[in-house]
């Protein structure tokens, strides 16, 4: 069994899923769809039309048209689809590796260098034409966001301002790089340049608030997934053995879905991403909808929880087992496994967040020496965002 630790709060309602409590009104203003069919359709409703807020501004340069979040999306999509390639996903291996070995040496907070690994390296994915002290400043808001959601009660008020400006300096750095990608008219392969394409009918603010979207997207959650998944395996032996010849025998450089070539991978990491998701995820209704008996307004607040369906006894066999074997012969129920959310709103970088997981194993198994400091110390919790605590060790590289 390999039930983390849990807030109280969290727990109970996990504990209540299980016993079939999964849809209910929480308070005058809150509601409960934990149930997985009762999640997609709340989802489903909710994000019919995801049209944007109006800008804020409209000048000249500015203009304001009706645009839908899923134009952007599928931008987004398109260019992440571009990018699947061998020598796209090598310059994300480089990335992680080069962030991993900064701490090489000496002992590391395993757990918070992970997640910082896995976030870090997208950036260029993100905007790939920032110098050094704009990526800096990017990192260090993206790293504060981190620290925040694996501490939350070491953050004081006091600490709350430092966090404000590490958000407006990050938030200055993409403006900039949006009026510069506008002026230059260079057209560049990243997620930037859908934005930019779409400027004349975003407005600064919303074409901002995209982008700050991505960069909170991407801080936490992939980076927690991996860090659980990491402890897992330098825990796991067999694991071990079985995955590095699998990796070893590949024809290709660096592993990526649909993993043809590394079954026993994949399996390894559906079950991570099974059993280590965010919690509680909260939304607010964009309109009235209803969901079997429960009517909700627009202004209120309902919550979904892939964590807790993932670790329903109702759908999964043994669901606090690491078992990635499940996976050879998996009978899924419709909407049980949604590690990257319910649709519309499923995360649009899911392919290349699954793709890291794989790249990490390898870098890991082949690339990698981590000697952990007290392998007995290590205990996995979910209190905002899954997390490993006594996750230390030093990290060297591989000697060919």
């Amino acid at each position: 069994m390999m039930i983390p630790k849990e807030r109280p709060d969290i727990a109970a309602m996990r504990e209540d899923c299980s016993k079939g409590k999964e849809d209910y009104q929480v308070d005058d203003q809150s509601y409960a769809f934990f149930n997985p069919q009762s999640a997609r359709l709340a989802n489903q409703l909710n994000f019919a039309d995801m049209t944007l807020p109006e800008s804020l501004f409209d000048t000249q340069d500015d203009g304001q048209q009706a645009m839908s979040w899923q134009h952007i999306r599928s931008g987004w999509l398109k260019t992440l689809k571009e990018l699947d390639t061998q020598a796209a996903l090598s310059q994300v291996k480089q990335t992680m590796k080069t962030h991993l070995l900064g701490a090489a040496g000496k002992p590391a907070n395993l757990d918070l260098l992970i997640q910082e690994c896995i976030a870090f390296s997208v950036l260029d994915v993100m905007i790939c034409d920032l110098t050094i002290q704009q990526r800096a400043l990017i990192t260090r808001h993206m790293r504060a966001q981190i620290q925040v959601l694996l501490k939350p009660e070491t953050h004081t008020r006091l600490r709350q301002y430092p966090l404000l400006w590490y958000n407006l300096r990050a938030a200055q750095v993409i403006r900039k790089a949006i009026h510069k990608r506008r002026i230059s008219k260079e057209p560049r392969l990243d997620l930037l340049q859908s934005v930019v394409d779409n400027y004349a009918a975003l407005g600064i603010d919303r074409a901002l608030d995209a982008m700050m979207t991505l960069v909170t997207a991407i801080s936490g959650p992939p980076g927690a997934v991996a860090s659980c998944m990491a402890a897992q395996l330098l825990q796991s032996p067999q694991w071990q053995d079985k995955l590095r010849t699998e990796l070893n025998a590949a024809p290709t450089q660096v592993p990526a879905l649909p993993f043809k070539h590394t079954p026993q991978l994949h399996w390894f990491i559906k079950e991570s991403l099974r059993m280590w998701s965010v919690p509680i995820v909260f939304r607010e209704a964009r309109c009235p909808f209803s969901v079997g008996k429960l009517t909700v307004q627009a202004g209120d607040t309902f919550f979904n929880s892939s964590y807790f369906v993932h670790r329903n006894e109702q759908y999964w066999p043994e669901p606090h087992v690491f078992d990635p074997l499940r996976w050879q012969q998996a009978n899924v129920q419709p909407n049980t496994y949604v590690p990257f959310g319910w649709n519309p709103r499923a995360c649009v970088g899911a392919q290349l967040g699954t793709n890291q997981l794989a790249i990490l194993c390898q870098l890991l198994l082949c690339d990698l020496n981590i000697t952990l400091t007290s392998p007995s110390a290590l205990a996995f919790e979910n209190m905002n965002i899954p997390s490993v605590a006594g996750f230390e060790g030093t990290i060297s590289e591989q000697q060919a």
